[in-house]
Formats: C-alpha cells, sequence, structure tokens
C-alpha cells in the first residue's frame, strides 16, 4: 500500500510517485544509519560510479541518499552541469525506484508515462534513458540509488542489470562500513521475543521448492512408519545434492522442501547452483521411481521450481534459518505450476544461467500474481 505525496504534482504536469506506507520507518534508517547529510570523499565509491557506467554504457552515473524533503547526492560522474541540486526527493527520477522496490529500467523517459513530464527530459539536461537500482540496508529498507543515465534511448540486457544490482550492493556496504556501528548490520526482533531473530537483506538468491505428487495417495496406502521413513530418506537425499551445489535447505513443510542458492554468503553462481541442484533432485527421484516400479511399489513423482531475486535471510538461533520475501512466493508458484519430473523456473533466473536446454512453456496463470513467463529447463551446458 502506498499513499500519494501531500504535495501534489510538480511544474509541467509532472505526477511524484506514491509515497511508501514505511516511509517513516525508512527515513528512520537513513537517520540510524548516519546517512543523512553523509559525505564520504572515498575512492572505492568513485570507482563504483565508474564501473557503472561502463557497464550500462551510460555517460553518467550518481550514488543519491533518498531522504525528505531532498535527496542527497554523494558521488557523481558525467552529471551535466544545468543539472540542478539539491532536488526534492518528490521530483526524482529515483523516487520510482523507491515505488518500484527493485532495479528499475525506462527504457525512454519520453514514453513511459510516469516521467514524460519530468523536467529531466527537457532541456538543458534533456535525459531519454535512467536505470535505477535500489540501496537497501540489511533491514531491507532503500536508503538510496546507484542509477545511471543517458541522452538516449537504449536498453540493458539482463547480465547489466544484474551487474547494476550488485554494484549497488557494494556501494550500500561501503557507505555503511563508514556509519556508525550497528550491531553487525542485522534486524535484530524485539527484546521480548525469545528467539531473536537476525536478518540481513540480499539482493540476488536463488530459491528451490520441491513437493510430492500425490501424496495423500501415499499416506492412505503406506504404514505412517514406512511413510514417515520414505519422507526422511528423500529429503536427506535432497540434503546431500543441496551441499554439494552450495545451497542452503530452509526448511521442509510437510511433503514440501526448500532450500536457497546465495545465502549466507552471496554468490555469483546461485542460480546455476540451484538449477544443477534441482536437475539432480529430479535424476534421483527418476532413478528411486525405476526401482520402484521394478519391485511393484508406487512411483513418488516430485515437481521443482526455481526463481530469483531479492529476499530477506533471517537467523532464527538453535531453530536455524528461514527467508522473506515475493521471491520466495514466486518460487512457490512456479513449483505448484510445474509437471511431474520437470525443473520450472522463471524469466529471471533463466537469464542468469547462461547455456541451458530449455522449454519455454509461455506466460501462465499464477496464483494471486501477475502471469509469469515459465521454461522447463532440461539440461545445464
Amino acid at each position: 500500500m502506498t499513499k500519494t505525496d501531500d504535495e501534489g504534482t510538480t511544474g509541467g504536469g509532472f505526477k511524484p510517485a506514491p509515497v511508501p506506507d514505511n516511509e517513516p520507518e525508512r527515513r528512520r534508517e537513513v537517520s540510524t544509519l548516519g546517512l543523512t547529510g553523509f559525505s564520504r570523499n572515498d575512492p572505492n565509491l568513485n570507482d563504483i560510479i565508474r564501473i557503472a557506467c561502463a557497464v550500462a554504457d551510460t555517460p553518467i552515473a550518481i550514488v543519491n541518499i533518498l531522504d525528505r524533503p531532498d535527496q542527497h547526492t554523494l558521488r557523481s560522474c558525467g552529471l551535466p552541469a544545468a543539472a540542478p541540486t539539491p532536488v526534492p526527493t518528490k521530483d526524482l527520477l529515483c523516487q520510482f525506484v523507491l515505488a518500484h522496490g527493485d532495479v528499475l529500467i525506462i527504457e525512454d523517459l519520453r514514453k513511459d508515462e510516469r516521467t514524460r513530464n519530468h523536467p529531466f527530459v527537457d532541456p538543458p539536461t534533456s535525459m531519454r534513458f535512467y536505470a535505477g537500482a535500489p540501496l537497501v540496508s540489511a533491514s531491507g529498507y532503500i536508503v538510496g540509488t546507484l542509477c545511471v543515465m543517458a541522452p538516449e534511448p537504449k536498453t540493458l540486457d539482463p547480465r547489466a542489470v544484474d551487474a547494476l544490482r550488485r554494484l549497488a550492493d557494494q556501494a550500500i556496504r561501503l557507505l555503511v562500513q563508514g556509519g556508525p556501528p550497528r550491531d553487525d548490520g542485522n534486524v535484530v526482533a524485539p527484546a521480548m521475543e525469545k528467539t531473536p531473530v537476525r536478518g540481513r537483506f540480499h539482493s540476488q538468491v536463488s530459491i528451490l521448492f520441491t513437493d510430492f505428487i500425490g501424496f495423500t495417495r501415499h499416506t492412505e496406502t503406506l504404514e505412517p512408519a514406512e511413510l514417515l521413513e520414505t519422507l526422511a530418506r528423500y529429503f536427506g537425499a535432497f540434503d546431500k545434492i543441496c551441499e554439494r551445489f552450495d545451497l542452503t535447505r530452509i526448511k521442509t513443510i510437510g511433503d514440501s522442501y526448500m532450500a536457497a542458492a546465495g545465502i549466507p554468503a552471496a554468490s555469483a553462481d546461485h542460480a546455476r547452483n540451484a538449477v544443477a541442484a534441482s536437475l539432480a533432485i529430479r535424476d534421483y527421484i527418476a532413478a528411486e521411481n525405476n526401482a520402484r516400479v521394478a519391485l511393484g511399489e508406487p512411483a513418488w513423482e516430485v515437481r521443482v521450481g526455481v526463481h530469483s531475486g531479492p529476499a530477506i535471510a533471517g537467523s532464527l538461533g538453535e531453530h536455524g534459518i528461514d527467508i522473506w520475501g515475493d521471491t520466495v512466493n514466486v518460487a512457490s508458484r512456479l513449483e505448484a505450476a510445474g509437471d511431474a519430473g520437470r525443473v520450472n523456473i522463471s524469466e529471471a533466473t533463466l537469464t542468469l544461467l547462461g547455456n541451458a536446454t530449455t522449454e519455454e512453456r509461455g506466460t501462465l496463470p499464477v496464483k494471486n500474481k501477475a502471469p509469469l513467463r515459465m521454461f522447463f529447463v532440461d539440461q545445464l551446458n
């Protein structure tokens, strides 16, 4: 849920983005991290914006802290001298990143209904392309942006988008390291909680879900002890597969199994590792079913789904870890929308895989979500 900025539209008919409902908490995070009025002359931050220009092939890159009423520019390169500074946050292009919640690409500012009347598209700045990656704190709040701009329309391929996201991660780490101490950058639950929950935002992870098809039928035909023994054996095998491909088991829910790649340590290969583990699980179950059928026993068919995106992973102390966010929900929906013996992945995961043999399924409906473009992946090449 969002609300409209109280100050309404700006000059030229430009309408600001809705203000997030958590805006007071977000601004408190900016202040807690010491980023209000923050200024740091660090060569590493200069390197980040120059690499951003190279990655996006744009002449302009900027690191902004999004406070209110004005944004604060920490570093920029290539920004025209005519560009106004400071700028009220409600007048920024970066405000749309705050509303969007992830990397935002606007290929042509003049053609996008959000920005076609923005002052930046007219002289003297005359910008046409914008891409902004959020600077997200460990608590999951967007405190700023790493953005790139160009005077002509353009596109960014998925790998450039991922690189921009990773540079934003480096920028926020650099800024937080220069700020006041903050309990190792973790989110800590209130003291009255019996088990402290510590969480950290991860801009890119891949979530794997499995589910056995027709599990209810197995519960009706097998003795409870045999059922649980079989399920435990399968999950034990999944654990070994996940360990081999550097995934972390999150939890099991009934006959469902959930694991994640890219946590607790970030990994450039999180998508490929998650899909490799999914294919290994598929092959393991296929081999098991061949043996079961030969013995006259019913097969245990499995569906697997994988999706990649941002998430917050939290430590539950002695109770292990959990993970939250829309990426988790979408991964679960992908599993549910799959077929027996197939690994169903999202377009977001596919763009990170590299070479793979896939079967496009088209854009399919997803429960409580917008339709998703899905693919069956058969093997990694």
